[in-house]
């Protein structure tokens, strides 16, 4: 958590020190409405959908291109072959970006880039072992994500946007021990990235 933090701290920083060298157009905030679609094995597996929230900022460099950072929350819904297994999982989006209008800030439509990081958190049902009752556990992962994202402004407060994120996940290392020899051996398991279609509906202030 303290490196999402720490990144959302350094791309204000950057938002705030593009301010002072630049002549932005307009400079304002957003908050909204967040849902996405889980896509590819993550989907099927687990997660049907996800809602939450975000705010954001944006900074106009010039009249047709800004630089953004955003933040937010999306609580995931649970497949019924895991809902048994997860007791709850959130994601955390933290990401900074280059939107370019085809018209002008606040106008008509968009396109932008999005780059930072997607915190993961999961936590485990409670379960009965041998008559006792075994707590679940709450972990946390952070990944890079990226995204590519489209948008329209219906006027010059509410906004639509549709992008599609991937966090990249990377390989986990499993270590197994032989029940003969005792000796333990390291290998490198795939694990699915993290893909969605995200939809956020935003009020510009």
């Amino acid at each position: 958590m303290k490196k999402v933090f720490g990144f959302l701290a350094i791309a204000v920083a950057l938002v705030f020190a593009a301010s002072s060298t630049t002549s932005a157009q307009q400079t304002f905030g957003n908050a909204g409405l967040e849902v996405a679609l889980p896509v590819g094995d993550w989907s099927e597996d687990l997660y049907p959908l996800g809602v939450g929230g975000s705010g954001g900022i944006e900074l106009g460099i010039s009249d047709n291109f800004a630089i953004t950072a955003n933040a937010g929350i999306i609580f995931m819904a649970l497949d019924d072959g895991v809902s048994d297994l997860i007791a709850s999982s959130f994601l955390v989006p933290v990401q900074v970006g280059g939107r370019f209008y085809l018209d002008q800030q606040r106008s008509g439509l968009f396109v932008e880039a999005k780059a930072g990081m997607h915190l993961q958190s999961v936590t485990t049902e409670d379960f009965e072992f041998l008559g006792e009752t075994v707590e679940g556990e709450s972990e946390s992962e952070v990944f890079f994500s990226i995204a590519p994202q489209v948008g329209f402004f219906l006027n010059e407060n509410i906004s639509l946007a549709l992008r599609y994120q991937i966090a990249l996940v990377g390989d986990e290392d499993v270590e197994t021990v032989n029940p003969i020899t005792g000796e333990t051996s390291t290998e490198s398991v795939e694990r699915d990235n993290i893909g969605y279609i995200g939809l956020k509906v935003a009020y510009n202030f």
